[in-house]
């Protein structure tokens, strides 16, 4: 199995790690006890025996590796008397796992004596200097005489300061050299615990050490099916490790190959065990090998059955009484791989039980498949049971198969929709496009991918359907529109992936096929109600409402002026664009009246993904800073998608509560949920929410002050936004981030013409003024800043208007306010807008204008204003705008210490500053010392100062040079907070 094993270049290829250094995973017990004899005989000045006995593979050897290491920690002398030597290093130790952490740094160099005399005479030595640990691993293999000779004198030296330690294997437990050991437990010899198989967590915690690295899901189930065993866990990861078939993303080690599959959908894969690592493989193969031949059968009928299994049906299809499945079975759970319910048996983990049906041949596991359907039919068992079988063994011919395929999977389809479509998907594969039950298979696999956010495979298995069905049934004269009724839900489908891939301009001709063949027939061959495909008109509402707002509204009206004669979901659709054309004219109460009038869901739960009320109405007390009101709408709608399976919907929740987080001032969360939603959305690529998204990403670095960031998050955000005017839902939110970049990076001027299309558009300054309550206030500002007076006034009177008519919003006074008062100077009107914000920034915002008002009257108030905000925005993160308030404090006189004493080196790029690494980050993305200055409200010659430290701390004489640093791999990107010492 080989791949890439990197995604990312700086991901570095794990390598094996040293035994020793590592820690020891799921010992602690042993540890401790190894401890407290260690301390007693050091202290105590007695010695001791320990006896250990435990299977191969259990770790006998990495625990004593452990126990010298810790025993020269406490001033022992380490004797190795192993057979063949315990300290022979990784290649031949058999590792094991345990505590918590390393208890030494290296690994220790014990004396290895090469017989009884030397033993005496190395441990007499030894105990000049103090007390001594004996370490016998293996004893199985010693010689008996020697090993005699051992013991006697380990109990001849009970009174001195020497500790032994003793190793066997358990599958050696009759050998006349354990009787030997056992006998010392007469004379004082005590046993430690045996070593059992790690435990889940143990098994985790190894792997993530020995790749350095956090393992996956996948990767975690492959080690917890090793039954435990630490040596077979480092075979395992040695082993995936020289397959390269590992690749590290994020921290997080995963394989190359597809994510393994897991309950139904492994259940009807043709081999589910056919990404498994062969290294796995080989390690599982061998554990099936220790079962006695009647155990290994059993598994492989049982692994037919599925990954749990009633033991009824396992002593039928094996023909046997359930008392001689008592022995395979108790074997079976004895050795890790099954483990027991109250009803059923289940393998272990999936891998096992892959691994395990991998060792039945195919044929005969098709005929195995076809015996347990018939079993599960005879019993009027679960059809959805029978169906899992069915696939394996049912030929196109078999009417009565693939139609008990069919309807299992539309059972599914609203509970698992995965499990639907991996259903539908092997029926198709058994059926032929001439038959009925092929286009209602193909419609079930679609709507189940779409739901479960498999896009493409949406859309590439209902093209080739369509194309392969017109192929198999041409047109003839007359017969046309029958032909489109019968395929009309699968294209309906279709659409709709389409749409949610963001490519209406495809949906038109679907629709205008839909026109051209007539009303689609529910009835009709190969159709099925209950599969919820969207109607003609729904879907091409759906498709305005994302491309053209004017458009979708006229049609929306259309459907509103006699609602009763349309389907319930269209009725549904039209309301909701309707009341998103109320909010956009200001009409907010309204708009809100009829979302709550609107039901959020369709007749079926699907119909109206894109047109819901719940999100709608979300979005709407977003903007309006209604924070609590929003996240209650936001818990709903996360119930909601969680309640009817649509995966392909989770971008809608993350883009929700993104700006939840966003506008209450969390930036952290903000922007680990947009990343988490854009993960989803390219996952199920599905781009619709990611404007907003990606939007998030780029104000919380504006919101930070790291302009360059939010210039390069602007450009991917652009790039996987399609182009579009005023038309787009998204342009108001877009034109506002774009224009506060722009008046950062290049004055206020430049940010109007990024307004421009507002200028003259009472709908489009509208649509500014609602999109987030502190734009009123900003675009005054910009626009009188700019000079163009004329602009403010007009979005100052449009925020007026917009307040009128939702006079029980706070957000929109407050808004309305703050523009008036930036017009008008009027410091009364300011000071009570503050309080009507429910954004914290927004508040901070306004008090650092009420501060500017009262500098020129009341110095005192105008100071206690601007610390007011400057608290503010270092509560939110707002560095940048901390930065503006403190220097308006300066020009006042009053200085605030914003930096944190940090013990840097004297050179080099650490030595920088937070300040001047913040200037070099400028400096090498070509800023002059003047724009600097204005990035960082600093004055140009402060920054030149700035200049002269980074030049003589990282030994450069030019901006070329530091050009150079800054871009070369591995720099470092500015962390510290501007100002920071």
């Amino acid at each position: 199995m080989n791949g890439k094993t990197l995604e990312k270049p700086d991901d570095p290829v794990p390598q094996f790690p040293p035994a020793v250094g590592r820690p020891l995973r799921g010992r602690d017990g042993h540890l401790e006890q190894i401890r407290a004899s260690l301390r007693a005989t050091a202290e105590g000045r007695q010695g001791g025996i320990t006896l250990l006995e435990s299977p191969a593979g259990s770790g006998r050897t990495r625990l004593l590796q452990e126990t010298g290491a810790l025993a020269e920690g406490l001033g022992f002398t380490v004797i190795d008397c192993s057979a063949g030597g315990a300290w022979r290093g990784e290649e031949a130790a058999s590792p094991a796992v345990g505590a918590g952490r390393s208890v030494a740094p290296r690994a220790p160099r014990p004396v290895r004596p090469a017989g009884p005399v030397q033993v005496q005479a190395q441990i007499d030595a030894g105990l000049r200097r103090g007390p001594v640990l004996v370490l016998v691993d293996d004893a199985q293999w010693a010689d008996p005489v020697q090993l005699r000779t051992l013991c006697g004198l380990a109990l001849k030296l009970l009174a001195a300061p020497v500790r032994w330690l003793l190793t066997m294997r358990t599958e050696d437990a009759r050998s006349a050299n354990s009787l030997l050991l056992r006998n010392l437990t007469i004379h004082r010899a005590e046993w430690l615990p045996q070593l059992d198989a790690l435990d889940d967590r143990a098994v985790t915690e190894l792997m993530g050490d020995l790749l350095g690295a956090r393992p996956s899901d996948d990767v975690r189930a492959l080690g917890e099916s090793l039954g435990g065993s630490p040596q077979a866990i480092v075979e395992l990861v040695r082993g995936l490790l020289d397959e390269q078939c590992l690749r590290i993303t994020g921290g997080t080690v995963s394989l190359v190959a597809e994510p393994l599959a897991s309950g139904l959908t492994s259940a009807v894969a043709p081999d589910p065990g056919a990404h498994l690592p062969r290294a796995f493989l080989r390690l599982m193969h061998d554990r099936l090998d220790r079962l006695a031949p009647g155990t290994q059968r059993l598994l492989q009928v049982a692994a037919v059955l599925g990954p749990s299994f009633m033991p009824r049906d396992l002593a039928e299809m094996a023909d046997e009484r359930p008392v001689q499945l008592l022995g395979p079975l108790q074997e079976s759970l004895a050795a890790g791989l099954l483990t027991s319910g109250t009803e059923e048996f289940s393998f272990h983990r999936e891998p096992i039980w892959y691994a395990v049906l991998g060792t039945v041949p195919p044929l005969m596991r098709s005929l195995l498949h076809r015996q347990a359907a018939n079993m599960i039919l005879d019993q009027l068992g679960d059809g959805t049971a029978a169906a899992v079988h069915l696939v394996h063994c049912a030929q196109s011919d078999d009417d009565q198969a693939i139609t008990t395929i069919r309807e299992a999977a539309d059972r599914l389809l609203p509970v698992s929709p995965q499990a639907a479509a991996a259903l539908a998907l092997r029926g198709l594969e058994i059926t032929t496009p001439t038959q009925p039950e092929h286009i209602a298979l193909a419609t079930t696999a679609t709507a189940a991918l779409v739901r479960s956010g498999s896009l493409h495979r949406a859309v590439d298995v209902a093209e080739r359907v369509v194309a392969g069905h017109r192929r198999a049934h041409p047109a003839r004269p007359g017969d046309g529109t029958r032909q489109d009724a019968r395929t009309w839900p699968l294209r309906a489908w279709l659409a709709t992936a389409l749409l949610l891939r963001g490519e209406a301009a495809s949906v038109p001709r679907i629709l205008c096929d839909a026109a051209a063949g007539g009303p689609p027939d529910p009835a009709a061959d190969g159709a099925d109600p209950a599969q919820g495909s969207p109607s003609p008109l729904l879907l091409r509402l759906t498709m305005l409402s994302h491309t053209d707002e004017r458009a979708a509204l006229e049609a929306a009206d259309e459907v509103l002026k006699d609602e009763s004669a349309h389907e319930r979901d269209v009725g549904t659709a039209a309301r909701n664009i309707r009341a998103m054309s109320l909010w956009g004219d200001g009409r907010i109460d309204e708009s809100l009246d009829l979302l709550e009038r609107t039901p959020a869901h369709g007749d079926d739960g699907t119909g109206i993904w894109q047109n819901n009320s719940l999100w709608n109405t979300a979005w709407i007390l977003i903007k309006l800073r209604d924070l609590d009101g929003a996240a209650v709408m936001v818990d709903a709608v996360r119930r909601t998608i969680d309640a009817d399976s649509n995966g392909v919907l989770d971008p809608v929740q993350f883009a929700l509560r993104s700006w939840v987080s966003f506008a209450r001032g969390d930036l952290a969360e903000a922007e680990q949920l947009a990343r988490a939603g854009i993960t989803a959305s390219d996952a199920a690529r599905m781009p619709l929410c990611e404007p907003h998204l990606r939007a998030v990403l780029v104000a919380v670095a504006l919101r930070r002050g790291d302009l360059a960031e939010a210039l390069e998050r602007q450009g991917h955000w652009e790039s996987a936004t399609a182009p579009g005017g005023p038309s787009r839902p998204w342009w108001a939110m877009r034109c506002l981030i774009t224009a506060q970049v722009t008046a950062a990076r290049r004055g206020a001027e430049q940010a109007l013409e990024v307004l421009r299309d507002a200028r003259h558009d009472d709908g489009l300054r509208r649509r500014l003024v609602l999109e987030d309550p502190s734009a009123t206030a900003w675009c005054v500002r910009t626009a009188l800043a700019a000079g163009d007076r004329e602009f403010a006034a007009r979005i100052a009177g449009c925020a007026g208007e917009v307040a009128a008519l939702a006079r029980t919003r706070p957000a929109t006074g407050a808004a309305a306010a703050h523009g008036r008062a930036l017009l008008t100077g009027d410091v009364t009107l300011l000071a009570r807008a503050v309080d009507g914000y429910g954004d914290p920034w927004a508040v901070a915002s306004a008090t650092e204008d009420l501060g500017v008002l009262l500098c020129g009257g009341d110095r005192e108030g105008a100071i206690g204003a601007f610390n007011a905000a400057m608290a503010g925005y270092d509560g939110l993160g707002a560095k940048r705008d901390s930065a503006r308030v403190r220097r308006r404090l300066r020009r006042l006189g009053v200085r605030r210490r914003h930096w944190n004493l940090v013990a840097r080196p004297q050179t080099g790029w650490d030595s920088l500053t937070g300040a001047e690494e913040k200037v070099a980050q400028l400096v090498a993305r070509g800023l002059t010392n003047r724009q600097v200055a204005g990035e960082l409200f600093i004055s140009p010659h402060t920054v030149s100062f700035h200049l002269r430290q980074i030049y003589r701390k990282l030994a450069i004489q030019s901006r070329v040079d530091l050009t150079r640093i800054v871009c070369a791999p591995g720099a470092r990107t500015a962390s510290a907070p501007f100002g920071a010492e």
